[in-house]
């Protein structure tokens, strides 16, 4: 597995590794081509409705908050376990968004929590936030985009956000304890799961409070991928994923 990792660590400007048996040479978009949302549901598999906030159009996943539809987050129909995930987006001002990974159901029949009756579904997530128009609410960046929202923060100094209503791009590389966060071309965050790191920082996050502990958090080797639905409009104009096998 050494060798796997090594060679993810040479990413250069999104560069693939030379990993054929590992790594497909070319992605599978997670947009439909025929315009539909085949492939993502909501939360337990539920459909989508034929009347919602989410579509695709022409190869993009939009959601329009403008719509007098239905809303909320989007799931995919499956889980992944070690893959890259290359997203390019759109967000809208003051935009609030993320991209969750590995997630799990930690209600009342997920792992033991102890956060009212029901913690819902967890991941580790890619935040994305409009910062100049928007509230970042830790001022330490573990709430910034391309933070692993609420337990680490990217790197500020290889951290180029481009501004709401412009393109930006990300990568996220999940191989099995070892998780990526690339934004723009430049890795800004690595971490390992299990870690004493990973432990100290979940302790001090959202997910590990007296009043809510999400036991396990983030150590689920596979899970879904979900686009969250956070009040603020958002166009994903690519998803693609490799899977690491």
């Amino acid at each position: 597995m050494f060798h796997k990792i090594a060679s993810i660590l040479l990413f250069a400007a999104f560069a693939l590794p030379a990993l054929a048996d590992d790594i497909p040479d070319q992605p599978v978009s997670l947009i439909p081509a025929d315009g539909s949302l085949d492939g993502w549901t909501k939360h337990y598999g539920k459909a989508i409705p034929p009347k919602s906030k989410w579509t695709n159009e022409a190869g993009k996943l939009v959601l329009d908050q403008s719509r007098n539809a239905d809303g909320g987050d989007i799931v995919t129909a499956r889980e992944y376990t070690n893959f890259v995930l290359d997203f390019t987006w759109v967000a809208s001002k003051s935009c609030n968004s993320g991209i969750k990974y590995r997630l799990k159901d930690f209600g009342k029949d997920g792992a033991k929590v102890n956060y009212s009756s029901d913690f819902g579904w967890l991941g580790c997530e890619y935040q994305i936030l409009d910062t100049a128009n928007g509230e970042e609410k830790n001022s330490d960046g573990r709430w910034a985009t391309a933070s692993v929202y609420s337990v680490f923060a990217p790197d500020k100094e290889k951290k180029h956000l481009n501004p709401a209503g412009e393109r930006n791009t990300g990568r996220i590389v999940v191989l099995d304890n070892h998780v990526e966060h690339w934004l723009n071309g430049e890795k800004v965050l690595e971490y390992e799961v299990g870690s004493d790191a990973w432990k100290d920082a979940v302790s001090k996050s959202k997910f590990y409070r007296d009043d809510a502990k999400a036991e396990g958090f983030g150590e689920n080797p596979a899970g879904f991928i979900m686009l969250q639905d956070h009040g603020n409009s958002i166009t994903f104009e690519k998803v693609e994923i490799r899977e690491i096998r």
